[in-house]
């Protein structure tokens, strides 16, 4: 017959099974980042399947996911690539238009219709 061990939260499990606290702990570390489920099977000896469930049945991510629109982090990243990629292209289509006009009517664009704090961002981002 196996004895009895007492759980703290980063103690290994004994026959009865794991501590809330100590499948708590697993899962913040995954969800935080600072382990994947892999390394946490090693580091804590579970099994994956069973640090899956625990993920399912306590963590926050699935709730974060909803409450982002059903994305991940790297899809919200991917989408806000692509709005600034798009962002810089018709901000360069834009300049480039102004700068045709500029050319062919001889007029300042920039100087006539900006505001003052318009022309000093734009002076600040030209000089960059």
């Amino acid at each position: 017959m196996k004895n009895k061990k007492t759980n703290t939260p980063a103690s290994k499990p004994t026959y009865q099974g794991y501590s809330y606290a100590f499948k708590i702990m697993i899962v913040d570390k995954v969800e935080q980042g600072q382990v994947s489920i892999n390394q946490a099977a090693k580091e804590f000896n579970v099994s994956r399947s069973g640090i899956h469930k625990w993920i399912k049945k306590y963590g926050n991510l699935d709730k974060k996911l909803r409450a982002m629109g059903g994305k991940s982090p790297k899809q919200e990243i991917a989408d806000l690539k692509k709005k600034l990629e798009d962002a810089e292209v018709r901000a360069l289509i834009w300049q480039t238009a102004v700068e045709i006009l500029e050319d062919d009517f001889k007029i300042d664009a920039k100087k006539k219709y900006l505001t003052e704090s318009q022309k000093r961002l734009l002076r600040n981002t030209e000089k960059k």
